[in-house]
């Protein structure tokens, strides 16, 4: 506890680091997914599925390096590490955001086609509200993987939360590495609890029924 009272500033601004790269892949990506699993036609659908899964498997730290090579950015920095993210984060929601839709009754979808809806209006004002249990439950996930797999950001020379794991173990400093720990899993529950939160007031008819998103 001396070393964080020591070194609460420094920690704080890791901390800040930390959130401001995974808010951007969490946010983008799941609504890059989210519209993806829409838009997606069936014929395509196997597919993409396949080159989602396959992008998913590649090592996190693998990706963060090649990325360079692939589009030219800088070896060194954040940015690679932001798109790395978003990546996964599509990869991840676009599964679970297909799951959510699918679970919307098609009678349901067929009801508000007939009350004259276009299919933008289905997709607003039925599809996407049926859908909001399954989606933040996706969201929570990403959200999850996305804070955790950031921390490896600091192999690359991203000074976030991450720091504190590499810089601890070089000068043998069990509080810092600790300190790290702690602090990526006080962000990771904090998301999950605001979006656990959010999927409950965005669906007040499971909240009165006592269940949980």
């Amino acid at each position: 506890m001396e070393w964080f009272f020591a070194n609460a500033s420094f920690v704080a601004g890791l901390a800040l680091t930390h959130l401001s790269i995974v808010i951007i892949p969490i946010v983008l990506g799941s609504v890059l997914a989210i519209v993806g699993a829409r838009i997606v036609r069936a014929r395509w659908v196997p597919g993409t599925t396949a080159v989602l899964s396959a992008v998913y498997a590649i090592p996190s730290l693998a990706l963060f390096v090649a990325l360079p090579a692939l589009i030219g950015t800088s070896f060194i920095g954040p940015t690679n590490v932001v798109i790395a993210l978003t990546v996964y984060a599509v990869a991840s929601m676009f599964f679970s955001a297909r799951d959510a839709f699918a679970q919307v009754p098609p009678s349901t979808k067929t009801t508000a086609t007939a009350l004259g809806m276009s299919r933008f209006q289905l997709f607003i004002h039925v599809e996407l509200p049926m859908a909001i249990p399954g989606l933040i439950s996706g969201l929570r996930v990403v959200s999850a993987t996305t804070v955790s797999m950031a921390a490896i950001g600091a192999v690359v020379g991203v000074r976030n939360l991450g720091f504190l794991f590499l810089d601890g173990f070089q000068r043998r400093i069990p509080e810092e590495i600790v300190t790290g720990l702690v602090a990526v899993f006080v962000i990771a529950i904090a998301f999950d609890g605001g979006l656990w939160l959010l999927g409950r007031a965005l669906t007040p008819w499971r909240a009165r029924g006592g269940q949980r998103v």
